[in-house]
Parts: structure tokens; sequence; C-alpha cells
């Protein structure tokens, strides 16, 4: 390999490129920094944009369940076994006031299930001081303790109440003005505050900020997803427009931001608070890279143009000026090369490449056409012997009846059908003649099993019979019909043979109502007649037909294998229309 050397050539294509290169760089560089400059305050302005939307989607979030949350309560409240229980506990027997109290637990289970934000679902009844616990089950109660609860039914001035530091979703039946007056009961959801905590700390992990959920005018219930840190509760200002179920508020201070979503209808509050380090250091870290990029794209930009010259686009042309005389017909050319690298390898497999194209030309395309001769020899040379003992050994029961018109039916049909056979001359003839010597055969194998079997073949359309195909197709698959599939049958088998257009392909389908076909042996029939070797193992019969037709016509065309609607095997054969097809030898050319 010559050594590299590199002269200053205005012309050359490599000082185009890197002029090139840098013309564009270079500006867009210069463009990037002055627009990253501009538009450092509206991507601060998309960063608190983004942190309001994870808060907006929290929100959401919170708001739908606890939307779902009271629904189910006032559902619930009014289910009849709830509603119910306390006027029928006078008429109802000890038995019934369990089997109640167990079906009510049953459904505050169900309610309890239904979100991860309830850690516990009650239920009281005065009349009989019972409490209904989806936690701590079913108890005896003081009036002392639904009392109390039932007098923190909407502090909060919404729809949430706090109870001893929890947060309670309420309702009784009837609502009474007076808590001391018992209610007919007291249904109760509990919220998780660890669950409202966790989600909290989620939100503020994927936003870089702390989140505060305050319920109450006065802020009377608090969750921070900072408990280390005491969070800054801004006053709540009021609404101008009355009709505004949620107001937005922000106070930007000397080191943060702080941005707040109130829901008037629930009456509560989610703050976020973003430090003004989280707010800037994308800007600042993407000034910085933007810089080192400016200075390093340049570098690269002229150390790569020179390492492309040198490594790949002058060894890649070499080879394709090799494939381009290969192209043309020179398989002789050799390249000459010291390289241990990857071009090196390719040098070397094209070299072997041309050295044995024609040797694998010649093993692959001239030994699959004298196989399919050989195999259309041994198929004769299997089928016959094993027909003929068949044969004479009907002929022989014939006679023991002396049925003399069937023997010489018998035997017309058989003289018809070796004289096909045995013309070894003739490899390929038409369609007609082909489907002519499987009715021959057809009427031979009908002769031999009677009346149990049948069969209904539709009439060829004219412009298909003058098609050229190899010979001896249709007989095997016949043959298949009656060995595999109606052998076993003692009255009604069927055989049916048509014929299927489409576009430039003749299909021509013979299917049986055999019952002995299983799905394991039409996978592996599929599979055969889908395989492509055609030079292993051993090939008879059906099979030997599939590859003699793709041998000839190629992969498009031979046997296809599927469960018929008489419900045995159906194999359609394809064929090209009008004789159009295309040799094994020209697969590849």
């Amino acid at each position: 390999m010559k050594p590299f050397s590199f002269r200053f050539n205005p012309n050359s294509i490599v000082i185009k490129l890197i002029g090139a290169f840098l013309l564009v760089m270079l500006p867009l560089c210069a463009l990037s920094i002055s627009i990253t400059y501009y538009s450092s305050n509206q991507m601060q302005a998309e960063v608190e944009r983004a942190n309001e939307s994870k808060l907006h989607f929290y929100y959401s979030h919170l708001e739908f369940e606890l939307k779902r949350i009271t629904g189910l309560v006032t559902e619930y409240s009014q289910d009849e076994t709830l509603a119910t229980f306390s006027t029928r506990i006078p008429i109802m027997s000890r038995y019934e006031v369990d089997s109640s109290l167990n079906s009510i637990y049953t459904k505050l289970k169900q309610i309890k299930e239904t979100s991860p934000y309830i850690s516990d679902v009650v239920y009281y009844v005065p009349e009989i001081n019972k409490r209904v616990s989806t936690t701590d089950g079913i108890r005896d109660v003081t009036n002392e303790e639904w009392q109390s609860l039932l007098g923190t039914m909407g502090n909060l001035k919404g729809a949430l109440s706090k109870y001893k530091d929890e947060l309670y979703l309420l309702r009784s039946n009837p609502y009474n003005l007076d808590s001391n007056l018992p209610p007919n009961f007291l249904l109760g959801v509990k919220l998780s505050s660890a669950e409202l905590e966790l989600r909290l700390k989620e939100f503020s992990v994927s936003g870089g900020s702390d989140i505060t959920l305050a319920f109450g005018n006065n802020n009377e219930y608090v969750i921070s997803s900072n408990s280390n840190q005491t969070p800054i509760l801004f006053p709540v200002e009021k609404s101008l427009n009355s009709e505004e179920t949620v107001s937005v508020q922000r106070h930007r201070l000397d080191n943060s931001f702080y941005y707040s979503l109130y829901d008037h209808n629930n009456n509560f509050r989610l703050t976020a608070m973003i430090s003004n380090s989280v707010l800037m250091k994308p800007i600042q870290i993407y000034s910085q890279l933007l810089w080192l990029l400016s200075v390093v794209s340049v570098v690269i930009i002229i150390l790569f143009s020179l390492w492309t010259y040198r490594m790949i686009h002058r060894p890649m042309s070499i080879l394709i000026r090799g494939f381009k005389k290969a192209e043309q017909g020179q398989t002789g050319i050799y390249i000459t090369h010291s390289r241990r690298d990857e071009f090196g390898y390719l040098y070397s497999r094209f070299n072997e490449m041309l050295k044995h194209l024609h040797t694998l030309i010649d093993e692959n395309y001239v030994q699959r056409i004298r196989t399919g001769e050989a195999e259309l020899k041994h198929l004769q040379s299997q089928i016959t012997p094993h027909f003929l003992y068949n044969s004479l050994f009907s002929i022989k029961q014939m006679a023991e009846v002396e049925n003399v018109e069937l023997i010489k039916e018998f035997s017309d049909y058989l003289g018809q059908y070796f004289r096909y056979m045995t013309r070894d001359f003739a490899q390929e003839v038409t369609l007609q003649q082909e489907v002519e010597h499987a009715l021959v055969y057809l009427a031979i194998q009908r002769i031999r099993f009677g009346a149990r079997i049948r069969a209904e073949v539709d009439e060829m359309e004219p412009d298909c019979r003058d098609i050229r195909i190899p010979r001896v197709l249709l007989q095997p698959i016949i043959e298949n019909v009656f060995e595999h599939g109606l052998k076993q049958k003692s009255s009604n088998g069927l055989l049916k043979m048509s014929y299927e257009k489409m576009k430039n392909t003749l299909t021509i389908r013979i299917e049986d109502n055999g019952d002995t076909l299983s799905e394991d042996k039409l996978q592996l029939l599929q599979r055969q007649f889908s395989e492509q070797n055609i030079n292993q193992g051993e090939i008879t019969g059906i099979l030997n037909v599939n590859q003699r037709l793709r041998i000839k016509f190629g992969s498009p065309y031979g046997l296809q294998a599927e469960r018929s609607s008489l419900g045995g095997l159906c194999v359609k054969v394809n064929i090209p229309l009008e004789g159009e097809y295309n040799d094994a030898t020209n697969d590849d050319s």
C-alpha cells in the first residue's frame, strides 16, 4: 500500500468537501449561539410550563379520583341494603341482622378495592350502636364515636372532612343539622394519607420540584412531598370569575418559583415549588455544550473527511470497479492486496466468489434438473410393480366370479394406464393428456373399490387443455387419496377434482372426505411442500410431484395442502397458464 500523502489542490474533492462543511457549519454554529441567548427566556418559560403541566396532570388525576370516590359513596348510600337496614331492624331476627351486617361488610370491601387512595370504609348504625369497617370488621360503638365523626362533616368547606388527622368523605341518611340526632346510618370513606404522600413524591421526583397538597380555606390539612422542609403556603386569592372551578396563582421569590392550583368545589390546593437552579440549569448546560460543540465539530469535520477518503472511499472504489467488471462477464479478474481489515476480507471473498462462480452454477442448477429426471424414473419404477400386483389380484377376483365384461373393461383401462406410464420419450404432455390418464387410473380404482367410492370431476375449460406439464403429476395425488384417505371408508367415499383460474395461475383441487387426517399429519405435509431444498432426503409420491413442479416452473408453483371442506385432505396443484414458466436454471439469473 502506498503511503498516504496529501497535497493542497483547490480542485480536490476533499478540499471542496471540507470547505463546504465549514461554510455550512460555521454560520450554523454562530446562529445557534445567538439563538440560544435570544431564546433563554422562552426556554425558561417552557420549563415552567412543563412543570405546570405535570401539576395539572396530578390535579386532574386527584380530582378524578375524588369525583369517582364521591360518586361511589353517593351510589352506595342509596343502596337498598345500606339505606333500609336501620329501618328494618325492628322486624328482623338476630340471624337476619347478622346476615345483613355481613352483606354490608362485603359491599364496603368492594368500595375499598376500587381505589388505592381508600384506606378504610366505615358504616355506623346508631340504632343498634354497631360499626362496620373494612379493617376492623363489625364491632359495638358508643354514641360519642359516631357523633364526633358526624360533627366533622364539611369542616373543610368541601366534600372532604377532617377527623383525628385523617381525611374522610361522609354521607348520612337522613342529613340532620343537629349532629346529636341519630341518622339511620353514617357512611364514611377514609382516604389514605400515605398513598397521597407517595403520589406527591413520585410527581415531585419526575418534575424536579416539591409539591404540597392542602385542604381547607386555612390549610387545615397539609401533605407535602418533602417532609424535611416546612412548605410555604400562600393565602387563597378570591377569583374574579364566580363560575370558575379552578383558579391559578403564581408567586416568584428570590430562589424559587411557586405555582398553585385551587379547586373551589373540593376546597383543596396543589402547590409546586421549583428552584431557580432547576429552571436555569438546562439553559446553562446547553450554552456550555453549544460552545464546545462548535469548536469540536470543526475539528471533527476535517479529520473525518481525511479519514473517510483514506480508509473508506479509496478501497471502496477498487471493489466497485471489480464488481463492474464482473457484471460485464470478466470473471478472470483478481484484486491484489495486503490489507488485513474488513476490506481485505471483502477482497479475498470477491476473488474466491469469481473463482467458484461457474462451479457453483453447474453444481446447483444442472444437478437439480438431473435430480428431477432421476426422481421421475424412480417414481415410475416404484409405482408400477405395486400397482401391477394390485391390478392382477383384482383380475383374479373378477375371474373367480366369471365377470367377463368387467374383466374386459378393467383390462382395457389397465392397458391404457401402462401404455401411458411406459412412454419414457415424452417427458412433457398436455394437461388434457395428463387428466385423461388420471381419469383412467380413477376408473381402475373405482372398479377395485366398488360402490363404496364415488368421484366428482369438473369439466376442464378448453383454453387450459394445451398447457404443457411434466408427465405423471395427477395420478400420484389420486393414488394418495385412495391409500390414505378413502381406503378405510366402508361407504360414501368421495373424491372431487375441480379447476380454478386466478391471474396467471391454474389451480387443480383434488380433495376427499376421508376421516383419518390429523392436524399433525397436515402440518407435516405443509412443511414438506414448502421445503426449499430438493436434494436431501427420500422423495416419493406427491412430494416428488411437488419438487418436479418447482424445478420446472419455479418456486411460486407446486403443491399446497389444506383441510378440505369435505373433511379430508385438499391438495392444490398450481401451474402457470399458457405454458409460461421459469426453469430452475434461470432462478438466480
